[in-house]
């Protein structure tokens, strides 16, 4: 058995390689490297290209091929003026593989002109602007943009753009040192920041991981560019597989501008639980925190011997046997290929530009594009409102959505909230308490946030099997995993059996009764959701407003009653002192005679009375 599952895993990696090469064995893994400077007047422009763009060319020509006419604004972002360095990923539809995507890795630079050795003609102000380009076959982005950034500081160390041959020479060793095999490790995402990401947005996460799923018109926010397209590509890779193979479709336009699925997908006879099975999972009871199966499960027995070759158990996997769990390690290391992943999230008219230009605002509104994913950093994007579902500003982390109906759908269950709270806090807590080896160990680090996404995702396609109604599907948002079904990736994964999804149990992975965390957490998303409203804003601020105004006004009456308390005090103290003195001067009146006879006179009655 060991040795069937271990040549089943060889078998689906080299198909995996075998996909990548195949759109690259005719071509390197570095199609061009080139040079992208700022002109005072004619604006950005391709400086150098190795080899040239244009095959009839030289490469200091300045002519781009018309697909590639924007290349010079995404390699030198807008607004790059404000920076000293940058660094830019973006994608462009390949000239030789139609439909397929060509991945660019900009590293921008601005110097002083004083510094340079050899000043060109163009040179007129007091600061030189310019990027080294990396064109490539292969979605290594991370990988490409340490050895860039190499590059390129080493070119303007020389002071002198004209001195090619360094260019050339990188190219040559990119290309011996990059290789298809590299997506098949943890090359494919070095660089990506998830666990910056997942502590900039928190439990939000869990809803832009949805929101990716229902394929919406989604726009990014930020400046400068490397946090922003860094944090986009780091959000896909919580997808399994999509950042090494998914995003090869990432450019394709659609082929018929209405072709758009608007219909929920009927589940096939053959992937929907038979009446035994159902029942069963009606009776099976699951502990909060995971999912359970039957200990009489013949399924459990088969995914233990089917993965124990894949690693020693843990002790936290031994814990999970005894407790009748099932360990989200083992769930995760499940064969991408048996489950359906990656699922197809882009490609037929659903776009994916981890960074665009202004001059590319105007594509977004053709007829041919159905939902996208883009980052930008120029305000106007945000002004056309229109263009998009969903707004997501990562300088403070808030997600804008107008749509009453989307923001429904993508509300948290407590399941959800468990899974957010669970993944959030372990992140945090091992950035915390653990600095000097943060990132090194397994729970925490990035590896193990994919395998928790890869697990949560693998449960909700189970569940998503079921009929609408069970009580499993409302743990996941019905209104969600309903939308889920009209959108094309689930078609698409739809259209093929996936044993190995079947083998799973229904349902979340935190499943449980209502605690009062639960009510913390939940109070922790209506604040969270408040903030991303405008009717909220607006509450949120008229709140502010009022508490604001009744703080002036408690400290205006405590002033004035402080003033009254006070003149009360002098007016008493002055009253006082005037019937004090108005004693003495009654005293001071009466004769010494009155008082003379007047002390006698009671005297001796008082002695008369003693005798």
């Amino acid at each position: 058995m060991e040795e069937q599952v271990t040549d089943q895993e060889e078998k689906i990696k080299e198909g995996a390689s075998v996909i990548t090469r195949e759109f690259s064995r005719d071509a390197p893994p570095i199609l061009h490297l080139l040079v992208v400077g700022f002109h005072h007047k004619k604006g950005c422009q391709v400086e150098y290209s190795y080899p040239p763009l244009c095959p009839s060319s030289a490469s200091e020509s300045h002519e781009c091929p018309e697909i590639w006419k924007n290349l010079p604004s995404l390699a030198m972002p807008d607004g790059s003026h404000n920076f000293v360095e940058d660094t830019v990923y973006f994608h462009l539809p390949s000239m030789s593989h139609p439909g397929k995507t060509v991945y660019g890795v900009s590293s921008y630079r601005q110097i002083e002109a004083k510094m340079l050795s050899k000043k060109t003609a163009d040179i007129t102000r007091s600061t030189v602007q310019k990027a080294v380009c990396v064109l490539s076959n292969l979605p290594l982005y991370g990988h490409i943009q340490v050895k860039m950034g190499l590059i390129t500081e080493a070119y303007f160390r020389e002071g002198d753009f004209t001195q090619f041959m360094l260019l050339h020479d990188a190219y040559n060793n990119l290309n011996m040192c990059l290789n298809p095999d590299l997506l098949n490790s943890t090359q494919a995402i070095i660089g990506l920041p998830l666990r910056e990401m997942l502590e900039r947005f928190g439990h939000k996460v869990v809803q832009l991981f949805k929101l990716i799923l229902l394929q919406k018109r989604v726009l990014f926010f930020h400046s400068p560019v490397r946090p922003l397209s860094t944090s986009i590509l780091a959000m896909l890779a919580l997808f399994p597989g999509v950042v090494e193979t998914g995003l090869d479709n990432c450019t394709a336009l659609a082929s018929q501008p209405d072709s758009i699925v608007v219909e929920t997908v009927e589940v096939p006879k053959q992937f929907i639980p038979s009446p035994d099975e159902s029942d069963k999972l009606d009776v099976a009871t699951k502990p909060a925190g995971s999912p359970t199966v039957d200990a009489t499960d013949d399924s459990k027995v088969s995914r233990e011997s089917s993965f124990e070759d894949l690693q020693a158990p843990t002790a936290q996997e031994i814990e999970n046997e005894k407790s009748g769990r099932i360990s989200p390690s083992l769930v995760a290391g499940l064969p991408n290929e048996a489950c359906g992943l990656p699922l197809q999230l882009f490609g037929n008219g659903y776009l994916c530009h981890p960074y665009l230009s202004l001059s590319y605002l105007d594509l977004l509104s053709e007829p041919n594009i159905h939902g996208y994913i883009v980052g930008a950093t120029n305000v106007l994007f945000k002004q056309k409102k229109t263009l998009f579902d969903a707004i997501i500003e990562l300088e403070s982390g808030r997600i804008d959505v107008s749509d009453p109906d989307l923001r429904r759908q993508l509300e948290l269950t407590k399941e959800d909230m468990r899974f957010a709270d669970h993944i959030v806090r372990l992140v945090i807590q091992d950035r915390t308490n653990n600095t000097f080896l943060d990132g090194v160990g397994w729970e925490g680090g990035d590896e193990w946030l994919r395998a928790e996404f890869k697990t949560y995702l693998l449960f909700m396609l189970r569940t998503s099997l079921l009929d609408e109604g069970c009580k499993y599907v409302d743990e996941f948002n019905p209104a969600f995993i309903q939308a889920w079904k009209t959108t094309s990736n689930y078609a698409k994964w739809l259209e093929r059996p996936h044993p190995a999804v079947l083998e799973l149990h229904p349902g979340h992975m935190f499943s449980g009764q209502l605690s009062m965390s639960d009510v913390k957490l939940k109070i922790t998303q209506i604040t969270q959701t408040m903030q991303n409203t405008e009717k909220g804003r607006k509450i949120s601020n008229a709140a502010a407003s009022t508490s604001r105004a009744v703080a002036q006004t408690s400290k205006a009456v405590g002033k004035l009653f402080h003033s009254l308390r006070s003149l009360f005090t002098q007016c008493l103290k002055s009253e006082l002192v005037h019937c004090k003195r108005r004693r003495s001067f009654i005293a001071s009146e009466r004769s010494p005679f009155q008082l003379v006879e007047h002390i006698p006179a009671t005297a001796g009655r008082s002695s008369r009375g003693s005798r």
